[in-house]
């Protein structure tokens, strides 16, 4: 499969398991750098996709959403997470914005209608905490908890099932001390992704 967003597009909109799997192991393969050049039309597709597809194609979106998240600021482990910490010309507003991107789509998607979109969520959102915990961003942490708090409090079940889901794995990173950084980040490259076919 070509590395474009075409064919990523052709891909998760065929809704075939097959299909989107393949999509899914090969922006997983892509180097950081390269998810990162990617993430805006990516993401764009990803959007698209949540907005307008089946529920099998929302949960694809968030779960490519999920692989393609760059994950620049681990290379920073050991600094201060600064934009000469980062590899090329990237910057830690470009990381910031990608984790509110994410963070929103995310956020939606654990009140969708489909279980299988909200589930792909809880565990996604996961990262977004890893990273903050890994930045010591305990502002960023504590907001993500608070927005969890404040849809579980607005939402009954099936959804509050799956809002809790996320909490608990967001509030796991605030419960650690923020200089344990090298366990978080091998956390991350041992495999949080979610599931393929989860």
């Amino acid at each position: 499969m070509k590395r474009t967003p075409a064919a990523f597009s052709e891909a998760l909109w065929s809704g075939d398991a097959e299909q989107v799997n393949r999509a899914l192991d090969e922006v997983h393969e892509m180097e950081l750098e390269e998810q990162a050049e990617l993430f805006d039309d990516g993401f764009e597709l990803c959007q698209e996709l949540y907005a307008d597809g089946d529920g099998y194609q929302r949960q694809s979106a968030i779960r490519f959403a999920a692989e393609l998240y760059p994950r620049l600021a681990f290379r920073t482990v050991g600094s201060e997470f600064t934009d000469d910490a980062l590899p090329g010309d990237h910057t830690t507003d470009e990381t910031a914005s990608h984790r509110h991107q994410l963070r929103e789509l995310y956020l939606d998607a654990l009140t969708d209608g489909d279980g299988r979109v909200r589930r792909a969520a809880a565990k996604s959102i996961k990262d977004l905490a890893l990273t903050a915990e890994i930045i010591e961003n305990e502002d960023e942490l504590q907001q993500l908890v608070e927005e969890l708090e404040s849809l579980e409090a607005s939402h009954t079940d099936p959804e509050q099932k799956h809002i809790q889901q996320a909490y608990e794995n967001v509030t796991f990173h605030t419960n650690k001390p923020f200089s344990v950084l090298s366990n978080a980040r091998d956390e991350i490259f041992g495999g949080s992704s979610p599931p393929r076919g989860s």
